[in-house]
C-alpha cells in the first residue's frame, strides 16, 4: 500500500534517524588519504611496530650524535673530523647510504609481520569489498595501499636520514654544505624512492595471494635471503657476476649506490642491468595487484 500523505512520510523517515546529505561531494582520490590514515593509525597500535622503531631509532641517534661530535670539533682540529669520517658516520654521502640500508632492513622485517594486517586481512576479512563498495575505484584502493606501505618505508628510511643530512648542514654554521653536498639529497630522496616502491610493490602482490601472517613473513623474508643465496651459488658456478641480480637486497642497494653516485662504471652488474631488473620486479608485482583486485566482485 502506498503512503499518499508526502508529510507522513518525511517524519516516518526523520523518527528512523535519515538525514538529507547536506555536506559537499568530494573527489574519490580523498579516499587514498584515508585509506593511508587509517592503515598507518593500524601499525601504530601495535607493539611490534614501536620496538622496531625504537630499533630503528637507537641507529638513528648513534649517527646523530656522531654528527654532533663531527660537527662541534670540526672547528678546533680538521684531522680529529678526517678520523671520524673513517667510521663513514658523518656527512658523506657513503655514510647517508650505509644509514638507510640499515634502517630498510628494519622497515623490511616490520613489512613481514604487517604486511597481512595491511592487505592480507583485507583479503581474508571482506575488507576490500568494504572499500570497494564505497565511491571509490580499484585504482584508489590499489594506490591507497601502496602509499601506505611507502610511508612505512619513508618514515623508517628516508625521514630520518633528511633529518641527519639538514642537522649536518645546520650544524656546520654554514650553508656551503647544502650547497657543495646538493647530490646528497637527490641521492637520499632517489634511494629513499626506490626502497618504498619496491618494498611496496613487492609486499602488495605478495600479501595479497599469500594473506596469512606465518607463510607471507617466510615468502617476503624468502625472497631477499633465498634469492641472495641463490644468486651468489649461480655466480660461483658460472663465474658471472649478472646471476648476482637475483638478489633484490642487492640489487636495492646497488641502485643507492648508483644514486649517490658511488657506483664503479664498469662493475658488473651495472646500474642500468639492475634498475631494469628492479622495474620488471615491480611491472610483475603490478600485474598481480591488478588481477588479484579485479577479480574481487562487488555490488554497489
Amino acid at each position: 500500500m502506498v503512503d499518499n500523505h508526502p508529510q507522513r512520510a518525511v517524519t516516518t523517515l526523520d523518527q528512523a534517524g535519515y538525514r538529507p546529505w547536506t555536506g559537499t561531494l568530494r573527489s574519490p582520490w580523498w579516499s587514498v588519504l584515508a585509506i593511508v590514515r587509517v592503515a598507518l593509525g593500524l601499525i601504530m597500535r601495535r607493539w611490534l611496530f614501536w620496538g622496531l622503531l625504537g630499533l630503528g631509532l637507537l641507529n638513528f641517534l648513534y649517527h646523530f650524535s656522531f654528527i654532533y661530535l663531527k660537527a662541534t670539533l670540526v672547528v678546533q682540529s680538521r684531522d680529529f673530523a678526517r678520523f671520524l669520517d673513517g667510521f663513514k658516520l658523518t656527512g658523506t654521502g657513503e655514510a647517508y647510504m650505509t644509514f638507510m640500508h640499515v634502517q630498510a632492513g628494519i622497515a623490511a622485517l616490520l613489512l613481514a609481520f604487517a604486511g597481512s594486517m595491511l592487505i592480507g586481512a583485507d583479503t581474508r576479512h571482506g575488507g576490500m569489498i568494504f572499500y570497494l563498495s564505497r565511491s571509490m575505484d580499484r585504482k584508489h584502493y590499489i594506490i591507497g595501499k601502496l602509499l601506505s606501505i611507502a610511508a612505512i618505508v619513508s618514515l623508517i628510511t628516508t625521514v630520518p636520514a633528511l633529518i641527519l643530512y639538514i642537522e649536518y648542514g645546520v650544524l656546520s654554521n654554514s650553508f656551503d654544505y647544502f650547497v657543495e653536498n646538493w647530490t646528497i639529497a637527490r641521492g637520499i630522496l632517489g634511494f629513499g624512492l626506490v626502497l618504498a616502491t619496491v618494498q611496496s610493490l613487492l609486499l602488495f602482490a605478495v600479501a595479497s595471494w599469500i594473506p596469512r601472517t606465518v607463510p607471507l613473513a617466510m615468502t617476503w623474508l624468502g625472497i631477499f635471503v633465498l634469492l641472495t643465496a641463490l644468486g651468489r651459488a649461480l655466480r660461483e658456478m658460472a663465474g658471472d657476476r649478472r646471476w648476482m641480480l637475483l638478489a633484490l637486497w642487492e640489487d636495492m642497494l646497488r641502485i643507492g649506490h648508483w644514486a649517490f653516485g658511488s657506483l664503479p662504471e664498469n662493475r658488473i652488474p651495472t646500474g642500468t642491468e639492475t634498475a631494469v631488473v628492479l622495474v620488471g620486479v615491480c611491472l610483475v608485482s603490478l600485474a598481480l595487484i591488478v588481477y588479484r583486485v579485479k577479480a574481487v566482485e562487488v555490488v554497489r
